[in-house]
């Protein structure tokens, strides 16, 4: 058995756009829920089949609990590949940019098992390996703050 990475892997998402009513430049923003978080590259045809999908999205629109008045009621349920879901402002930009800011550049939820509806990790060590280069991890660690799951 190989070793899952960030470029062998794909994760499973859940996405709910919502209205920023005061953003003028582009008015709507989705949050992201992880499912299933780093998936063997094997697995890849049963979790891009639009059924699956399709059940998966039903039951996560189904059980959702929506507070938010801004919802749009647009969901999806999407695969993001490794790369695109460890991405970090470092790498989008460069380091000498953004001075070392490894924060993750898009939240999928990559720091929370806890978010609602994730399932499972199928490569937790990578996670925590990647984990520990993000700004936020650091946070985690100096406790206290809103990044602490009490």
């Amino acid at each position: 058995m190989s070793m899952i990475t960030k470029n062998n892997s794909f994760n499973l998402v859940y996405s709910r756009e919502y209205n920023d009513s005061d953003e003028t430049y582009d008015p709507y923003f989705n949050i992201y829920y992880t499912i299933f978080r780093n998936i063997p590259l094997k697995y890849l045809n049963r979790f891009n089949n639009p059924t699956f999908k399709q059940k998966i999205k039903k039951f996560c629109d189904e059980n959702y609990k929506e507070t938010a008045t801004n919802s749009t009621g647009y969901t999806t349920v999407d695969i993001i590949v490794g790369d695109e879901y460890y991405k970090t402002y470092a790498d989008e930009f460069g380091d000498d940019i953004v001075q070392g800011d490894k924060s993750f550049f898009n939240d999928y939820g990559q720091l929370w098992n806890g978010r609602q509806f994730f399932k499972y990790d199928f490569a937790p060590e990578l996670t925590k390996s990647l984990d520990a280069r993000t700004y936020k991890n650091e946070l985690k660690r100096e406790g206290g703050n809103r990044y602490v799951k009490n």
